[in-house]
């Protein structure tokens, strides 16, 4: 194993996840059982655990293994979604959402991302995700990609439950939505309906 390499193990998925904050407060029985429907998560999907999708996927296990414990106790599947999402989405906005508001606000940023976040995106992106980039050289004032390929709808199909990545979808909204001087524009997401997910920052 190579140094500073995560290891693809069930209660560091866990612990890695946005649901660190909220796993504690189910029960042990239910904390065991999510940590080994991750392991045979991890098992099922092994073509995309690799370094790179280790934060992804901490979610789409995560969540995918509460959805299910919650479908088993009776709820029907949009109330199984809402119960899985809600948390995270706390988490999101508690811990992330606000770095984002800072780092978008200041002036300059949207060039300066259209510039860096491409590379970033290839060199950062594990197996199973592309993106399309739309630049304009001539303006200063919006960033616009595409997401043509994505893993949470990937794994999420394969398990019959495309609908669970929406939460996921939702999360951007969470975070982009509220950049003070800056709009948030998405149309379609490849979990929602199938389009590629549009990210439109105009300032």
């Amino acid at each position: 194993m190579a140094k500073n390499e995560r290891i693809y193990d069930g209660r560091a998925l866990m612990a890695a996840s946005r649901y660190q904050e909220y796993l504690p407060t189910r029960t042990q029985e239910d904390q065991s059982r999510i940590a080994s429907r991750i392991d045979e998560l991890v098992y099922e999907n092994r073509k995309y655990c690799d370094q790179r999708n280790y934060d992804h996927l901490s979610n789409i296990f995560t969540a995918l293994a509460l959805y299910e414990i919650e479908r088993g106790r009776g709820l029907d599947e949009d109330a199984a979604i809402r119960a899985v999402g809600e948390p995270m989405w706390d988490f999101v906005e508690k811990h992330t959402a606000g770095k984002y508001r800072k780092m978008l606000s200041k002036p300059g940023m949207l060039k300066l991302m259209d510039s860096i976040v491409p590379k970033g995106f290839e060199e950062g992106s594990g197996y199973g995700w592309s993106y399309v980039w739309h630049h304009d050289k001539s303006s200063r004032k919006h960033l616009e990609f595409e997401c043509t390929s994505c893993i949470y709808q990937q794994i999420y199909d394969k398990y019959g439950i495309r609908k669970l990545g929406t939460i996921f979808c939702h999360a951007d909204v969470i975070n982009y939505g509220s950049i003070p001087g800056i709009t948030f524009t998405r149309l379609h997401t490849l979990c929602k309906d199938g389009e590629p997910c549009d990210f439109l920052f105009t300032k």
